[in-house]
């Protein structure tokens, strides 16, 4: 279990989750990224940017 940073909600995490990884908060529907897995840290995750074909 780790904590949502958007709504404070307890988000259920898998076993086999790496760092890296982007779950979905349930509560607020927030995307998170797993920055660390022992302990659990999550950050709310990076937007997508366009490259322009750069």
């Amino acid at each position: 279990m780790a904590e949502c940073v958007e709504c404070g909600a307890d988000v259920d995490l898998h076993d086999d989750l790496e760092a890296g990884e982007i779950v979905d908060c349930t509560t607020c529907g927030a995307e998170l990224e797993l920055t660390d897995t022992n302990p659990p840290v999550l950050q709310k995750a990076p937007e997508l940017e366009e490259d322009w074909g750069e």
